[in-house]
């Protein structure tokens, strides 16, 4: 399993780090950070007597080491509590009779990698890692809520050629917002997940993103897909403080892996925007296709995005964090 071979990848930079000119820079030249975020939420929901009120801290340390032959390493752990008012359901603390606030308590370890930049314009990472792709529609990090997502994960950035960041990783398990104790939904799913990405900023157009994204999540097969597609986005100067924003983005899906449901689904988005000064207004409309009729959660053929921020889409009810088998049509203002 890679999750050993991260270990003991991850050991073997350590060493060759510490064995190199300066070692002594790997602790030395290293930093310290910690950052209290307090958060309170409440819903109101049509169908469930009670009103949830999640009242909670998340406390996070942060080490960073020094560089010490294009070698570093950064371990992260959370730690999240309820004060004054825990009446919510978090998914694990079994308070149904509140709606659902998906920030349950506990400690975790949020990331652990170690990081090379030896290579000419290159980063290899190797561990637990956030990854954060474009807009963060199809592969990101939900920082909206308390228990971040990231994942375990080899990934490799190279900025070789002018304008344009090229994007690899494979990601072996996704550690989800509903850790990190187990329980339904799941605090992390296996994967043997491919992930592509290639963007080139500052064309006259735009910037352009081509992207694939294929995701063999063993541990829930309905959810295992390939999307391709591509992306433009910019921006255009109408005064010297305004600006006139824009994106385009088309992709199709198919089912990959032992999804027993027959997807050919699209994704399609048309957006557009004014900006003065730091005020700004966009428009958009925003498509997951899908098809008429019933189907069940192992049988929905409709366009899904399950490592996304999928917070930042459809509103903030979080009513379509699964995409209906018939799909959706979004218009946002």
């Amino acid at each position: 399993m890679l999750r050993k071979a991260l270990l003991v990848a991850g050991m073997l930079s350590v060493t060759a780090a510490a064995q190199a000119a300066e070692p002594g820079k790997f602790f030395s030249d290293g930093k310290a950070g910690f950052d209290l975020r307090y958060r309170f939420e409440t819903v109101d929901q049509d169908g469930i007597l009670e009103e949830a009120e999640a009242s909670t801290l998340r406390m996070r340390m942060t080490l960073s080491s020094g560089v010490v032959a294009g070698f570093s390493g950064v371990a992260e752990v959370d730690d999240v509590e309820t004060v004054f008012s825990d009446d919510y359901n978090s998914t694990r603390n079994g308070k149904t009779q509140y709606p659902q606030v998906a920030d349950p308590t506990g400690f975790d370890l949020n990331q652990l990698y170690v990081q090379y930049a030896g290579l000419p314009k290159t980063v290899v990472r190797l561990g637990r890692q956030r990854i954060k792709l474009d807009n963060e529609r199809f592969i990101g990090g939900v920082a909206w809520r308390q228990n971040e997502q990231t994942f375990d994960a080899f990934l490799v950035e190279n900025k070789g050629l002018s304008k344009t960041t090229l994007t690899y990783g494979y990601i072996d398990e996704v550690r989800r917002i509903f850790g990190p104790d187990d329980g339904s939904p799941p605090a992390s799913l296996d994967a043997a997940a491919h992930v592509l990405n290639a963007r080139v900023a500052g064309l006259p157009i735009g910037n352009f993103t081509a992207y694939d994204y294929y995701l063999d999540i063993e541990t829930q097969p309905q959810l295992a897909s390939n999307t391709v597609g591509m992306r433009l986005d910019g921006s255009r100067k109408i005064t010297p403080t305004a600006s006139f924003t824009y994106a385009l983005e088309y992709a199709r899906q198919t089912d990959v892996g032992d999804n027993p449901a027959q997807i050919d689904a699209y994704y399609s988005l048309l957006e557009i925007g004014a900006k003065v000064g730091a005020v700004g207004v966009n428009a958009g409309y925003e498509v997951l296709s899908g098809e008429a009729g019933t189907y069940s959660a192992t049988l929905n053929p409709a366009f899904q995005t399950p490592l996304a921020t999928l917070h930042k889409f459809q509103g903030w009810a979080d009513k379509f964090l699964t995409t209906p088998s018939a799909g959706i049509r979004d218009y946002y203002l």
